[in-house]
């Protein structure tokens, strides 16, 4: 078994990746281009928080070949129950007996839960560069695509070192 490491700051899986009956594959992995969310509490005049965590949307972009991958984003918005996304941080790939590249460790991840709420796509094919075909074919534009998606937070469950994990439910 070796290590492969893409370098890559932060993964976006579209399970559980605590769930120990999930296999997670990095072709089924997105690289996230920038994603922000804010958790905010009241506070009395005193400026001390107290009540739940108010409402939290989630908004992440991710940018990839217009090929269909994004049916199961648009699965999740029409459905009605939520959904789980991993947020991985520093991952690293192992290949395994099939020849096939599992999430072998991270640094830290972040599961939510949630509903998708939004989704957004715009395509991008000036600042794309051209992409090398396979056999010498020469080379062809990649049309990449951008697609920003917003997810209703349900929870949020923190992932550290020494298997860490600290759980903030959102009340919506």
């Amino acid at each position: 078994m070796r290590n492969i490491s893409n370098y890559i700051k932060a993964t976006l899986f579209f399970n559980d990746i605590t769930d120990p009956t999930v296999t997670v594959k990095r072709e089924q992995c997105f690289t996230l281009q920038q994603f922000d969310y804010e958790c905010s509490r009241m506070r009395n005049a005193m400026g001390m928080p107290y009540g739940p965590t108010q409402m939290t949307v989630l908004r992440f972009s991710i940018k990839s070949l217009p090929d269909g991958c994004q049916k199961e984003f648009y699965r999740r918005l029409s459905g009605y129950s939520t959904s789980s996304f991993s947020i991985v941080f520093n991952a690293t790939f192992k290949t395994g007996e099939n020849l096939e590249c599992v999430l072998g460790d991270y640094d830290s991840a972040m599961v939510v839960t949630g509903f998708v709420i939004d989704i957004d796509e715009s395509f991008d094919t000036a600042n794309t560069p051209a992409a090398s075909l396979p056999n010498g074919g020469g080379q062809q534009e990649a049309d990449l695509m951008t697609t920003r998606i917003g997810v209703l937070l349900h929870s949020i469950a923190y992932i550290g070192n020494n298997n860490y994990k600290k759980t903030l439910y959102i009340n919506y």
